[in-house]
């Protein structure tokens, strides 16, 4: 199997654009692209004392992020082909994961532009990926899908 693009969306306004971009470069490298949506691990109170209630959760969860790219895939017409991956966890761990896992050529994400004092206190995603992955970032902003790239 070829080294893909990985290209993590998250359900936003901003995954559109971030998949046009992995898109534009996949097929300017003739690479393959998959889809990776991370979701956040799920904790409710009183789920873990049902039997199987925290794998009844986690399986919910995965379900509703293949839905997630299955919808995106479809609504931007990506073809059956392209593959897709549904993770929960640490968002930032998980990308960085899949990208050795996969073997990625690149990964494509988005930044929701917060900076600053926001970032550090909160951390971002986009940061800690383009730090620990094992393969160039391209990190899309907001402002990006105003502008031609790679037309």
């Amino acid at each position: 199997m070829a080294r893909p693009v990985i290209v993590c969306v998250d359900g936003s306004e901003l995954s559109r654009p971030v998949v046009q971009v992995a898109q534009r470069l996949a097929g300017r490298l003739g690479l393959d692209l998959v889809l990776l949506h991370v979701a956040p691990p799920t904790e409710a109170p009183g789920v873990s004392a049902a039997a199987g209630g925290q794998q009844r959760l986690h399986d919910e969860e995965l379900r509703d992020a293949e839905k997630l790219l299955d919808d995106l895939a479809l609504g931007m017409g990506l073809g059956a082909d392209v593959r897709r991956r549904s993770e929960i966890g640490p968002a930032a761990d998980r990308i960085v994961d899949a990208c050795a896992d996969e073997e990625a050529v690149l990964v494509v994400l988005g930044s929701r532009g917060r900076g600053g004092l926001k970032a550090a206190l909160l951390g971002s995603v986009s940061s800690k990926v383009a730090s620990h992955a094992p393969c160039p970032c391209v990190i899309v902003s907001a402002d990006a899908s105003q502008r031609p790239f790679l037309a």
